[in-house]
């Protein structure tokens, strides 16, 4: 131990400051999202690109993010998920403009490209330096974490709307989205927590960061986990309003509150999920969720009425909103001192589910019908249960996150600090 009351104070505050900044920085990646993905028709106009080529275009985004994820992980476990942090906001500040400049699909898919590349490295960064805010606070707070996400998510797109009505064009609209969002986010960065609270030492003079053996098993069962909830997520969004008015009849109005409701829950979900985690530990929690999930959401489906497939949309959101910050928790935990390789596994193979989703459904309902195909929803969140049953498998639900363990290292390696935690379970394992 080091240091008196006061040094405690101090390192209790600084942990408090850092989960603000981390939050915001959270906040902004999601709210650069939103602000995108609403001026998509804008950028197809001006480039006069034709829906087949567009698609393949936006798939640079998802394929940028994917190749530069696993060289965040390698730079988070080099030098620290703060420094990696800060560098990925910037470049995805910058990278926002870089669509409004393409003049043709070529040019589009390349800028999309590098805006996911920007994108996968704070992906995996933001997640790490949640799991060590969370180690030093010792207490769960990556769901609240992904709630930020999700509120700027919402607030982007909501900008991004209002700045399409009032006929801006996507240029100076980013460039004034990348300003305020950039600078807010470098300003909180500062106060995020040094590089010396999870940078490897085994990594300081030079290698490539390795999972030991022995964790790459359950780390591609969480990403598993995480696939089946994304997967889930990305259908709900792309399919939930078709459903609702073109097989249950309902007005527009109607079939976009479906997935409104849906996403209000998850977000509500996410902000309440902390509590829950501390007191029941992330495996029970995730394993129960997913289940009474996908049983609601089925039950909804079954009915074949409005009400109660909005009821269904509504659980599922709740049910979801869990799943990707307890595993990213989990994941990061469990890798020690390869924090940022472990987040990479499990966010790469989580990742693809939104891509994947949407598709996958859309496939089924060709050959079984809608309905029938967004069953698939439900036994997505069903597996995602059994799967976490797999992953967690002779390790504890949740290796502990005590406080006094937290509060009582300066900044210690990731390995001192498993050390610690894993003294203290607070959980049990998944019944």
């Amino acid at each position: 131990m080091t240091g008196g009351p006061q040094a405690e104070a101090g390192r209790a505050r600084q942990a408090r400051d850092a989960r603000i900044a981390v939050g915001v920085v959270f906040f902004a990646n999601g709210a650069l999202f939103g602000n995108w993905v609403l001026r998509i028709p804008a950028i197809k106009d001006h480039i006069h690109a034709d829906t087949g080529p567009l698609g393949l275009a936006l798939l640079c985004l998802a394929g940028g993010a994917l190749l530069s994820k696993p060289v965040s992980g390698q730079l988070v476990t080099r030098y620290g998920s703060g420094p990696i942090t800060r560098l990925g906001i910037t470049l995805t500040c910058l990278a926002l403009m870089l669509p409004a400049l393409a003049v043709n699909v070529a040019t589009l898919a390349l800028a999309l490209a590098g805006f996911g590349a920007a994108l996968g490295i704070l992906d995996v960064a933001m997640n790490a330096h949640g799991v060590a805010v969370q180690a030093r606070l010792g207490r769960p707070v990556m769901s609240s974490l992904h709630g930020m996400f999700s509120v700027g998510g919402l607030l982007g797109s909501l900008a991004a709307g209002g700045a399409a009505a009032r006929g801006w064009p996507p240029l100076p609209h980013f460039a004034v989205v990348a300003a305020v969002l950039g600078g807010a986010s470098l300003v909180a960065s500062f106060r995020l927590l040094p590089a010396s609270c999870d940078v490897a030492p085994k990594t300081a003079q030079g290698g490539w960061a390795k999972l030991p053996a022995d964790l790459r098993r359950p780390l591609v069962l969480l990403g598993m986990v995480a696939l089946c909830g994304m997967m889930a997520e990305g259908a709900v969004g792309d399919w939930g309003a078709i459903y609702l008015h073109g097989n249950l009849g309902t007005s527009t109005a109607v079939a976009a509150l479906g997935y409104s409701a849906y996403s209000v829950a998850m977000a509500v979900g996410r902000f309440l999920g902390d509590r829950c985690l501390a007191r029941w530990g992330e495996a029970r929690v995730v394993t129960r969720a997913a289940t009474v999930a996908g049983g609601a959401f089925a039950l909804g489906l079954l009915a074949g009425q409005p009400a109660a497939a909005v009821c269904g949309f509504t659980v599922l959101g709740i049910g979801l909103a869990i799943v990707t910050p307890a595993i990213f928790s989990m994941a990061g935990r469990m890798g020690g001192q390869a924090t940022g390789p472990a987040i990479t596994v499990v966010s790469g193979i989580g990742g693809t589910g939104m891509l994947a989703g949407p598709p996958l459904i859309g496939f089924i309902a060709q050959a079984t019908g809608l309905p029938a195909a967004l069953g698939g929803i439900s036994v997505l969140t069903v597996s995602a249960a059994l799967l976490l049953r797999l992953a967690t498998a002779g390790h504890r639900a949740a290796p502990g996150l005590a406080p006094a363990a937290a509060s009582a290292s300066d900044c210690a390696p990731a390995s001192a600090r498993t050390a610690e935690h894993s003294a203290e379970p607070t959980a049990e394992p998944v019944p």
